[in-house]
C-alpha cells in the first residue's frame, strides 16, 4: 500500500489534533478538580457571595437607621424650636419676680 504526501500529512495533523485534545481535556479536568476541592475556587466564591449578601443587608440597615435618626432629629428640633419662646418667657418671668 502506498501513501501519498497528502494522506501522510493528514494523519500527522490528526495525531497533533488528538494530542492537543487530550491536553485540553486534562487541563480542563484538573481545573475543575482544583475548583471543587476544599478551599478551591467554588469555596472562595461561596464565601464572597455570603459576604456580599451580608454587606448588602448591613448597608440597608444603615440606610434605614439614617432615615430614622434624621426623622427623630427633625422632630426634636421642631419641638425645641416651638418651645424655646415659652421656656425663655418662663425663665425671664422667674427672674423678674424675684
Amino acid at each position: 500500500m502506498e501513501f501519498c504526501d497528502y494522506h501522510t500529512q493528514l494523519v500527522a495533523d490528526i495525531a497533533v489534533i488528538k494530542n492537543e485534545i487530550v491536553f485540553i481535556k486534562e487541563r480542563v479536568c484538573k481545573h475543575i478538580e482544583e475548583g471543587e476541592e476544599k478551599g478551591g475556587f467554588r469555596d472562595r466564591l461561596v464565601v464572597v457571595e455570603l459576604a456580599v449578601t451580608t454587606l448588602r443587608e448591613e448597608i440597608s440597615a444603615l440606610k434605614t437607621a439614617k432615615w430614622i435618626t434624621a426623622g427623630v432629629a427633625g422632630l426634636v428640633g421642631g419641638l425645641v424650636s416651638q418651645l424655646t419662646p415659652e421656656v425663655t418667657s418662663w425663665v425671664v418671668s422667674l427672674i423678674v419676680k424675684h
